[in-house]
């Protein structure tokens, strides 16, 4: 199959309608565990996250920045409720400000190991999408969760500091490419959509070595578009919900923010599965795609960069 094809077969939902693909990603959030893998990944990323902005805190003392650690946050409560942006603020500074020995050491191991494991349990529930059964063995599963982790990490730092230093990257990069003031103007409209496409690169790139199937490598896949703007949809959604009517500190007393942070980590989670559902539909519904159950992509449709399965650490069943 040529790329043209293979794309034509993407883009084109592997030759289902819309709907159908809707109602089918919908049967698979019904009875395919999906919401379950979701809550798993939300208590994943609940203790990954205080470690992480230990860990994050501590790197960026070494960047000649002011205030840097307090602009990081600022973009990041512009996603949460504010009853869950407060409480993460209060105890990362807590964290920060009052010396503990070893916490560095301790936060880095302990958030990349709570941050690969939650890797990991999304390609379990990929492969429970693909309807396969994981063949790789464990050292090979924990070692690819951890280096992407590693790189998912790196690009959240990248799309961090490309909305917190806007301006001054756009100035930058006029002056070293000799353009002008007028590039300067657009530069504000263009920094966005490099932001969308790095959070699309992440989860492509789950998309891609997390399940135990092969697979072609695309840039940008229908799930990592659908899932990164549902992303932003439901997280703003429900950070407007839960500032003008939820009154979760009035039900659920002083654990009210946790419970804000939780939900949306679990619904963050449940939209990065859902892309991965999508993903895995197109690819049975499409004519040179596998079929559930299949690992391996049929043997016309591989290109000249396609691995081997030998190489890609895959078995058939």
């Amino acid at each position: 199959m040529s790329l043209s094809r293979d794309l034509y077969d993407v883009w084109t939902l592997g030759g289902q309608s819309p709907r159908r693909l809707a109602r089918r990603v919908w049967d698979a959030l019904m009875v395919g565990n999906l919401l379950g893998y979701a809550a798993q990944l939300a208590y994943y990323f609940l203790f990954a996250l205080f470690p992480f902005f230990v860990f994050l805190a501590a790197l960026l003392a070494y960047v000649p920045v002011p205030n840097l650690m307090d602009e990081i946050m600022a973009v990041v409560e512009g996603f949460l409720a504010e009853e869950a942006a407060v409480m993460i603020r209060e105890n990362v500074a807590d964290l920060i400000t009052k010396p503990r020995g070893g916490l560095l050491s301790f936060s880095i191991l302990f958030a990349l190991f709570l941050a690969s494991s939650a890797v990991a349990a999304i390609g379990e529930a990929l492969n429970h999408a693909y309807g396969v059964r994981e063949s790789r063995p464990l050292w090979r599963v924990r070692g690819t969760a951890i280096m992407l982790t590693v790189v998912l990490a790196g690009l959240a730092i990248g799309s961090n500091a490309l909305l917190i230093f806007g301006p001054e990257v756009g100035g930058w990069l006029a002056g070293r490419l000799g353009f002008g003031e007028e590039f300067q103007a657009v530069w504000p409209f263009i920094r966005w959509p490099i932001v969308v496409f790095l959070l699309m690169l992440s989860a492509a790139l789950v998309y891609y070595f997390t399940p135990d199937v092969e697979q072609q490598w695309r840039w940008i896949t229908p799930g990592s578009v659908l899932a990164i703007l549902a992303w932003i949809a439901v997280s703003l959604g429900f950070r407007y919900y839960v500032d003008n009517f939820g009154k979760y500190n009035a039900t659920y007393g002083s654990i009210g923010a946790i419970i804000v942070l939780l939900t949306w980590l679990y619904l963050s989670g449940l939209m990065l599965l859902v892309g991965g559902e999508i993903n895995a539909e197109i690819e049975h519904a499409a004519k040179g795609g596998k079929g559930p159950g299949e690992k391996l992509l049929p043997r016309a449709a591989q290109g000249p960069k396609v691995k081997s399965r030998w190489q890609l650490g895959l078995r058939r069943k």
